[in-house]
């Protein structure tokens, strides 16, 4: 079981709420890493969990970012072995990027409740997840590694420019300066910046998610996801398969005739559910 310091999870109504750090613990480092994909695994695996929120644990944080102490420590230990760091040396990810890809590939949706400043690894892995609300604040939000020598080496140079391009991502990334979640969700790098809790508005989103059929949310996650690495014709082909793999499921044909027993035929109503 993780330190409550580190990693806390609370599941209710199907909806999985995971806290990460405390005011003891605002950085990313290995343990909260290895907590994360553990706990991560099992509710990738948990039927009963249709939706996984991630919120931050300390006043003003999601997670500052990813602990730069670790970091010189890594970068010292390289240093004394005398190895350079080759460009074709196999990638091998750590528990931190493991994690990041649970949450990209587990067949329910991940929300970041991004309840404060998250920059770095820490905004790095709110772009795995699937959607990201920020809460709006005197708070920084980004990827500033530029100025302290590095880049952002938790995929952020890799899933930034598919969130917001490949122009906006590298300006962002080479200035090194950090957004107000109102600047972020302008920009594109989170979907909103709310007053208030930002995991209260994670959670109503949650609430709507869990009330569709597991099936179409795994699906429609998996299309989306593969969309930029298929083929169009790929992947339209998977689209129109899967489509009908719901369509002819025994709950899509019950929700789709408690829709037709309406009998909508005024075009002003709204088609809302």
């Amino acid at each position: 079981m993780a330190n409550p310091d580190v990693l806390s999870t609370h599941i209710e109504d199907s909806i999985a709420v995971v806290t990460l750090g405390s005011p003891k613990r605002i950085y990313f480092d290995p343990e909260m890493s290895d907590a994360l994909l553990e706990v991560f695994t099992a509710l990738a695996n948990d039927e009963a969990v249709r939706v996984v929120v991630v919120t931050g644990g300390a006043p003003g944080y999601f997670v500052r970012h990813y602990s730069v102490a670790e970091l010189v420590k890594t970068g010292e230990q390289l240093q004394s072995s005398g190895r350079k760091w080759a460009e074709d040396t196999p990638y091998k990810p750590g528990s931190f990027a493991s994690a990041m890809r649970v949450a990209e590939q587990m067949p329910k949706p991940v929300i970041a409740a991004i309840s404060g400043s998250a920059m770095g690894g820490a905004f790095e892995f709110t772009l795995a997840c699937d959607v990201r609300v920020a809460q709006l604040g005197d708070f920084q939000i980004g990827l500033p590694e530029i100025n302290i020598g590095v880049l952002p080496g938790g995929g952020g140079t890799q899933r930034l420019p598919r969130v917001i391009g490949t122009a906006a991502a590298l300006m962002h990334i080479l200035m090194g300066v950090t957004l107000s979640p109102f600047e972020a969700a302008q920009k594109g790098l989170v979907h909103e910046a709310v007053p208030g809790n930002a995991l209260d508005r994670a959670l109503e989103i949650a609430r709507r998610l869990a009330t569709h059929t597991p099936e179409s949310v795994r699906h429609i996650k998996r299309l989306v996801r593969s969309a930029l690495e298929t083929s169009l014709d790929e992947g339209l082909q998977l689209e129109r398969n899967l489509f009908m793999d719901l369509c002819g499921s025994q709950e899509a044909i019950a929700r789709m005739k408690a829709y037709e027993n309406k009998r909508i035929t005024d075009p002003s109503q709204a088609v809302r559910t």
